[in-house]
């Protein structure tokens, strides 16, 4: 019986060992076959992707290859760059539209337009687009887009991306649309010399790039088809060529803005202080935004525009005072009537025999006593003709009624934010970067344009 029980047992078990086996082969033939399918599925994907990229190459070179599209605004935007994106899921770099001006920075309307791409010349006169007719755009050209009838620093400017041509009752509008680090790279040398500490390059670059970044998403200028324009109204572009140091500050600090709670500020920045920097209360806010302080600053109190002087005839203000009141009148005083904590000006009464009025915004006062004509003396004994603003609103005045109005000041700029000439003393001290933004601003942080909602 121990041996029946024995041999019954041995064949049952020989019994379960072959079934197992048999069901393992075939959920490994089953494996193998799903295998099979899955890689000629991902084959044929892949020749579809390849076909339809070669494609797209094949449409873009050929329109690269003209010299203009036109179309409508839409259309216009849509560069070969843009065709050929890459694959859902990957991170599209930002761009921006710039809104070019005239020479002089006078208007956004250029009575004529030309151009040089690709060694040839290309000229839009009064007769060559009818007024309100689709833009034409030119596409990207590796070796940039020269207009030789705009004027910069730098002489006729080249601009990377693609340029926008659209004629208006008023004139041409010029729009250059490019990756908005590449525009980076045109803004910081024309905004800070190139000269300056790698530390303060970087500041810089960021703090251009926040304020790109803020305009892009407000579209303050969208009437016009565009995010901001190449002037001081928003930040100069291409006035001097892009520079080995400037271009590597963008680089290092690439897609880094300056934020509070994850919202970007607005990095504002200037020249030279006066001793002190304000806060936008200047420009007429009832307190000052929360990401923005004034602190003491003496990091800047070499440079020559820390402290200058100018005489301005008592005859130029009359005129003017004149201008604002549209009524003829003699000029009787121009009395300082507030000042900020950090020293800034921001009430002047000016008061004639036809009446008086009251400027109380920082620009609006810079601009009435405006030194064009004159010549500013600067700190280190440098005398420089005067322009259309007043150097900053940090200033003591002396009168001589009837004759002139003496003026000794500090600082260049506005005087909000970032001190450039403060942040370049003190990278050359040893701040970094971070921490020269961290003295200028209040409670900030600095984050990726990509982790931004």
């Amino acid at each position: 019986m121990r041996k029946t029980r024995f041999f019954y047992g041995y064949q049952f078990l020989l019994g379960v060992l072959l079934s197992c086996t048999v069901l393992m082969n075939r959920a490994l033939e089953t494996r193998m076959e799903q295998k099979e399918e899955y890689l000629k599925a991902a084959e044929k994907q892949a020749s579809e992707a390849q076909q339809e990229k070669e494609e797209c190459m094949d449409s873009a070179a050929a329109e690269a290859s003209g010299e203009e599209i036109s179309g409508t605004k839409e259309d216009a935007q849509e560069t070969p760059e843009d065709k050929c994106q890459e694959p859902s899921g990957t991170q599209k770099e930002p761009r921006i539209r710039v809104l070019l001006m005239d020479t002089g920075y006078t208007s956004y309307y250029h009575p004529s337009v030309s151009l040089v791409c690709d060694g040839q010349e290309k000229v839009y006169g009064p007769d060559s687009l009818e007024t309100g007719a689709p833009p034409v755009t030119i596409t990207p050209r590796e070796s940039g887009i020269q207009i030789t009838s705009i004027q910069r620093q730098s002489g006729n400017p080249v601009y990377a991306g693609s340029l926008e041509i659209s004629r208006q009752e008023e004139g041409y509008l010029l729009i250059n649309e490019l990756p908005l680090e590449t525009y980076l790279e045109a803004v910081v040398p024309s905004e800070m010399p190139s000269g300056y500490q790698t530390e303060a390059l970087k500041a810089q670059a960021i703090c251009a790039r926040t304020y790109a970044w803020k305009q892009i998403q407000e579209k303050k200028l969208a009437d016009y088809g565009a995010d901001v324009d190449d002037s001081v109204n928003d930040q100069v572009y291409q006035n001097i060529a892009p520079q080995e140091t400037t271009t590597r500050a963008v680089r290092e600090t690439s897609g880094k803005i300056l934020c509070q709670n994850g919202e970007p500020v607005e990095a504002y920045y200037f020249s030279t202080s006066a001793g002190a920097t304000s806060t936008n209360v200047i420009w007429g806010a009832e307190e000052a935004a929360s990401y923005l302080k004034s602190v003491p600053c003496s990091f800047d109190s070499q440079s020559p525009w820390s402290w200058w002087q100018v005489e301005i005839p008592w005859e130029n203000l009359e005129q003017r005072a004149v201008g604002q009141l549209e009524k003829e009148g003699s000029l009787l005083d121009v009395k300082v009537t507030r000042k900020e904590e950090s020293g800034a000006v921001t009430g002047l009464e000016v008061t004639t025999e036809a009446g008086s009025f009251l400027l109380d915004e920082e620009y609006a006062i810079r601009e009435f006593l405006s030194p064009e004509g004159c010549m500013i003396t600067e700190k280190d004994g440098t005398v420089t003709e005067g322009g259309t603003l007043l150097p900053s609103s940090y200033f003591q005045a002396e009168e001589t009624p009837g004759t002139s109005i003496l003026l000794t000041g500090g600082g260049y700029g506005h005087g909000v934010g970032m001190s450039q000439n403060g942040a370049n003393e003190m990278a050359a001290q040893g701040y970094t970067c971070e921490e020269i933004l961290d003295y200028f601003f209040k409670d900030v942080e600095i984050q990726e344009i990509s982790r931004i909602k």
